[in-house]
């Protein structure tokens, strides 16, 4: 019996196991053309990784064979079927220079012109120059039953090099659009500094001014920082949302109420804090858990008319740890309900986007949560932070 060999492709991004099922169906074909032929050994050449040969599949009696150059691959695309490496008509350089022991050779499926892999034959029954039509017929026999699924393996592999590219474009798009945003909100604080320092030679001598200018000039530069630390941020949050243990949810909502109340009392709306006892923990950072509290507190009241109400609330809610963030503002209507987790966007043109959003869900799902709004029992909107389990 013939000792068998399979070689796993070296392909980049887990391809190995998406072309699994291809290489077993052609070391089956490779250990079938050993026993019918009475080869010394089959080998199924492919193209690899930065276009060096790889082996998919090799059946052998004896010590694997040398590789052939994967530049045989376009060569045995211009040939019909099966073909004797040694004749008069296999006389490319390519495929001369595959012979190396090799007696015949064919193509299975055709992608840019050239074979997606080549199954050659070596054995002393059919030397270059005299093969058997017996095994011509052999191997291009195999090589139809193979067509079909080495064609469709290709087709799939080229759609994933299309999908990786127009998911580059697509980012490529994203970060255009961040620009042009970023673009915007620093032009903003900028003319208002331009525009102080035009009048600073007529009114360098007035105190007041000199004073607005300073007061004006120090605003719009923490404007511009705010922006850059937001979109650093963005870009790659503190690793403290995964790595920070586990935060008590009561004492952190505590401390936004604590911090947000005056903001609260001067917009006329009231701030709640419900923690039932025995309120979970959550597996994020305090801090972390602490800004994505915040970010959702602070659109709360944005949102919410005087006289109304901002709920806080943290417990157990259908077998997982939840806080949930409610407002009596207009509500987030359906369509937008996962846009305004974007960047930068907003539904009000009077009014740009920010990234708190964003950096909120991206903090919460690096730990393993979830952040989701949802219209309010009564009105409004509510934010939840979920973790299961």
């Amino acid at each position: 019996m013939p000792t068998r060999k399979s070689v796993e492709s070296a392909t980049e991004g887990g391809a190995a196991v998406a072309h699994a099922d291809l290489e077993i169906l052609f070391a089956r074909s490779a250990e079938r053309l050993l026993r019918a032929t009475g080869a010394a050994a089959v080998l199924a050449l492919a193209r690899g990784a930065g276009g060096a040969a790889r082996v998919m599949a090799c059946a052998a009696l004896g010590p694997e064979p040398v590789i052939p150059d994967a530049k045989l691959l376009g060569a045995l695309a211009a040939q019909a079927g099966a073909i004797d490496l040694g004749r008069p008509s296999a006389s490319d350089p390519e495929l001369a220079a595959a012979r190396l022991g090799y007696g015949a050779a064919v193509a299975v499926g055709r992608v840019d012109g050239e074979a997606s892999v080549a199954l050659l034959l070596a054995g002393s029954r059919d030397p270059p120059g005299a093969v058997r039509p017996r095994t011509l017929a052999e191997l291009g026999a195999a090589a139809r039953r193979l067509e079909g699924p080495a064609a469709a393996s290709a087709a799939l592999a080229r759609l994933g090099r299309l999908d990786a590219e127009v998911q580059r474009l697509d980012r490529l798009a994203s970060l255009g659009e961040l620009l042009a945003e970023i673009a915007h909100e620093v032009r903003n604080p900028l003319v208002s500094v331009k525009t102080f320092l035009q009048l600073v030679p007529d009114r360098f001598d007035d105190p007041q001014f000199r004073e607005r200018f300073r007061e004006v000039v120090a605003d719009e530069v923490r404007r511009i920082e705010r922006l850059l630390d937001s979109v650093l941020a963005h870009a790659q949050p503190r690793n403290g949302a995964s790595s920070g243990g586990e935060s008590a949810l009561g004492p952190v909502l505590e401390s936004v109420v604590q911090l947000l109340g005056q903001r609260g009392l001067e917009r006329g709306i009231a701030l709640e804090v419900d923690t039932p006892a025995g309120a979970p923990c959550v597996p994020m950072g305090s801090d972390a858990l602490r800004q994505v509290v915040l970010n959702l507190t602070l659109n709360a009241l944005d949102a919410t008319p005087a006289g109304g109400r901002v709920r806080l609330w943290a417990g157990w809610r259908g077998g997982a740890s939840e806080i949930r963030v409610e407002d009596q503002g207009p509500g987030v209507p359906g369509a937008l309900q996962e846009r305004i987790f974007e960047p930068f966007f907003s539904s009000k043109p009077e009014r740009p986007g920010g990234l708190g959003l964003a950096i909120s869900r991206r903090l919460v799902e690096e730990a393993g949560g979830s952040l989701t709004v949802e219209d309010r029992e009564g009105g409004g909107a509510c934010f939840c932070v979920r973790f299961s389990g």
